[in-house]
């Protein structure tokens, strides 16, 4: 039990076990809370959850980048995964004849694709270790399959989601660019927050439109 509390390092920023040995990585999680702010005062019909779990993930990973541990690393992992069962629930309320069920089958989905995409990186990563989790290009395939139908059914959400699929890769970049460029030009982690804030935002507001309205932008 004492090795879930044993210091990891595993950023670039991180030089030390002490709580403030990755400032910019810890302070950084405010894109999270600001994206939650503003996600909560668009006050729509599931504005108040999804800004709640944004937040949730900006304090998480905060405590990971300051008390950085195991225990705390899983809080952050579940924090995400909790976000993106909740989004692949409610993503079908933006189709027409939406049911339980399409619900219920549209997060087998997106745990289906985490884990066909884990299992052939596992395959992989001995060969290319800078690849990504595949908990994030599951996510990022299942986030397309999604945009590709809410197109043809809430153009207006549509929008914000294609703005979000073209930003993760981005996001997922930084992350993983984040000890190869280490020594060139320090850590890029802080960055992957940034976009990645910006990522939830935009998918969350895209839940906020509903089928036949119009969006009046950010």
């Amino acid at each position: 039990m004492s090795t879930w509390f044993n210091s990891v390092d595993i950023y670039c920023e991180r030089i030390d076990p002490s709580f403030w040995a990755e400032p910019i990585n810890a302070f950084s999680n405010l894109s999270f809370i600001v994206a939650g702010y503003f996600l909560w005062r668009r006050k729509c019909h599931r504005s108040g959850l999804l800004a709640i779990l944004i937040i949730f993930i900006g304090l998480c990973s905060f405590c990971f980048h300051t008390y950085a541990n195991r225990l705390t690393g899983l809080l952050d992992v579940l924090a995400i995964a909790l976000y993106l069962v909740v989004f692949a629930f409610l993503i079908p309320k933006q189709w027409p004849r939406s049911s339980i069920l399409i619900q219920l089958g549209s997060v087998l989905l997106l745990v289906i694709s985490i884990a066909f995409v884990q299992l052939l990186l596992s395959h992989l990563k001995l060969a290319s270790p800078w690849l990504p989790p595949g908990i994030y290009l599951g996510a990022w395939l299942v986030l397309i399959i999604y945009t590709l139908i809410t197109q043809y059914t809430n153009q207006s959400a549509a929008r914000f989601l294609w703005l979000a699929v073209f930003v993760f890769p981005l996001s997922l970049l930084t992350r993983q660019l984040d000890l190869p460029m280490c020594e060139l030009i320090g850590g890029t982690h802080w960055l992957w927050h940034l976009f990645n804030g910006l990522t939830l935002y935009l998918t969350a507001y895209a839940l906020c439109i509903r089928p036949g309205s119009k969006s009046n932008g950010l």
